[in-house]
């Protein structure tokens, strides 16, 4: 399972490696687990241990540039946000503890916390279920370490259009498919190019980026052979964003 990207090493123990599920593994398998924490609006004990070890952890890797409670807030933050979405609950702090930790490397970059090298860019789609994922999938293949590329939605889906997914996948980036959560004010900060995709108005915009529109159609609904050729026009568009965003 590690082999296709359902599985991450975190460890190594005494009988062997230690894995976890990657969010990917969440994304495409959670819906089969059941869910066993409280309804929306409530964090059961066994999610605040683990909140508070995100916690715990996130404050070591951003000490010296967030206090820890600045930590503790954006961490119980990305959980609410996501929660308020969820079909399963369980798998909640794993995805909070990536939602997070991007989140506040954002909030680094936009403040001037961390270094600003590179190009951030963020796609937005409604959902951040289809087309958003695919420019994302589609650039993190083609671009090099210098751009950072980020999705988000206006009013996000629990998961990735399954369809979309297996497209991605026939054309190898399958594996750069990203999870779904909603638009936060720091990850547009933190970006120097925003992409829209059918949100409208939804996507606030600052001064000092680049805002483009794409008109492409939504996958949702569509059978794969649509889905095909919204994934090659997307493809077309990356391509042609990344040869502008080189240096002349």
């Amino acid at each position: 399972m590690a082999e296709v990207d359902l599985l991450d090493r975190v460890a190594a123990a005494d009988d062997g490696p230690v894995y976890r599920p990657t969010h990917d593994a969440f994304a495409r398998f959670g819906s089969l687990a059941a869910g066993d924490a409280p309804g929306p609006g409530g964090i059961g004990d066994d999610h605040s241990a683990l909140l508070a070890r995100v916690t715990q952890r996130l404050s070591v890797t951003f000490a010296g540039v967030f206090a820890p409670e600045t930590v503790e807030r954006y961490v119980h933050e990305s959980y609410d946000l996501l929660a308020g979405r969820a079909r399963v609950r369980r798998h909640l702090p794993a995805l909070t503890d990536r939602f997070a930790a991007d989140r506040l490397a954002a909030l680094a970059r936009a403040e001037g916390r961390a270094s600003r090298d590179g190009v951030g860019v963020l796609f937005v789609c409604v959902r951040n279920s289809g087309r958003s994922q695919m420019a994302a999938a589609i650039t993190r293949a083609l671009a090099g370490p210098d751009v950072w590329v980020r999705t988000a939605g206006s009013s996000p889906s629990g998961r990735v259009d399954p369809l979309v997914r297996q497209v991605l996948a026939s054309r190898g980036w399958g594996r750069t498919a990203d999870f779904p959560k909603p638009l936060t004010e720091e990850v547009i900060l933190a970006s120097d190019v925003v992409v829209t995709m059918g949100c409208g108005d939804a996507c606030p915009v600052f001064p000092g980026r680049r805002y483009v529109d794409w008109p492409v159609p939504d996958p949702r609904g569509r059978d794969e052979v649509e889905v095909g050729a919204i994934v090659a026009d997307v493809e077309q568009r990356v391509r042609s964003l990344l040869d502008d965003l080189r240096p002349r």
